[in-house]
């Protein structure tokens, strides 16, 4: 019989981290067959003896190199079997009845093909985990800060706007949802493929929910599953990376999907790298504490520049 739901974790030197995150998964109580994969991307920390030696239960595929969050993932999905497919980060802990609630937001709504849950800091405050699909205005907020005052329905930042809270409280249809915690059906996967590989990571799962909503799938966001997500806890170490990343993927997506806003989105990313690589080098003076970390960024920042020239020329 196959299982109900295939869970899939990709892990990339969080050895810790997979280990709690497969512990919360076997604690959440769902009474279904449950099938789970970790895909390990050349980890240097143990993470795969780690899944060996304390998980016989789960598949693991171990990989020589880091192929990236999206290929990593669509190699676990070509051999999953379930009816559901549940992608975790490895940084992510589901709470007790997260997966339950999930699988029955799909049993209850035929029309939706993806849903995700409540994410929750370490703290305890919402974490930003839905959104409408990106604008312009949008990255004009986030480049140049603005969102932390401008309630933007798009999850920035690591804390949810207080004058969004209500939306966050009650399930609802959105436009797509964060790859942290993300289920979908099979059939979504065997009708739009996996995670799109354009970039080595940062925008799939916005490029996932778009595919699903062209071939006529609604994402939903369902409160009553919820999950702890570290937020870039193997990823946003290198800095210059992740905005590199990030802004390429950003991109990306107005190119594919929404190109006749491409270049005002470019113009946005230009201007606002600009202004944050202003910003940060102002503090680099003041801060020989930030040192590391506002050199990374101005690297980010230069890159991002980079594509964003590259876009608006075509």
């Amino acid at each position: 019989m196959a299982p109900k739901v295939s869970v899939i974790v990709v892990s990339y030197n969080t050895r810790e981290l997979t280990r709690e995150c497969l512990e919360a998964v076997f604690a959440d109580g769902y009474r279904g067959e449950l099938e789970v994969f970790v895909v390990d991307n050349a980890s240097r920390d143990g993470s795969a003896a780690m899944v060996a030696e304390r998980f016989a239960e789960v598949r693991l595929i171990e990989n020589d190199d880091n192929v990236g969050f999206a290929r990593a993932n669509n190699q676990a999905l070509a051999v999953a079997t379930g009816e559901q497919l549940f992608l975790l980060n490895s940084d992510a802990m589901v709470r007790p009845g997260c997966i339950e609630a999930l699988v029955g937001c799909l049993e209850r709504e035929p029309e939706v093909g993806l849903v995700g849950p409540a994410l929750f800091n370490v703290d305890g405050t919402r974490q930003p985990s839905w959104g409408d699909f990106p604008t312009p205005l949008q990255e004009a907020l986030f480049q140049s800060y603005l969102f932390k005052a401008v309630p933007v329905a798009f999850p920035l930042g690591r804390e949810v706007h207080p004058l969004l809270r209500g939306r966050y409280a009650r399930a609802h249809r959105v436009d797509w949802l964060t790859g942290a915690a993300l289920m979908l059906r099979s059939e979504v996967y065997t009708r739009v493929g996996g995670l799109p590989q354009h970039s080595f990571m940062y925008g799939e799962d916005l490029e996932l929910c778009a595919l699903a909503a062209e071939a006529g799938f609604m994402s939903h966001y369902e409160p009553r599953a919820e999950a702890v997500h570290l937020l870039g806890a193997s990823s946003r170490k290198d800095h210059a990376r992740w905005i590199d990343h990030y802004t390429e993927a950003n991109l990306g997506y107005y190119a594919r999907f929404a190109p006749a806003a491409k270049r005002r989105a470019a113009v946005a990313v230009l201007v606002g790298s600009a202004y944050r690589n202003a910003i940060w080098s102002g503090l680099g003076l003041v801060s020989e504490k930030r040192r590391v970390e506002v050199a990374g960024r101005r690297r980010g920042y230069a890159r991002a520049i980079g594509h964003a020239w590259r876009a608006l020329r075509g």
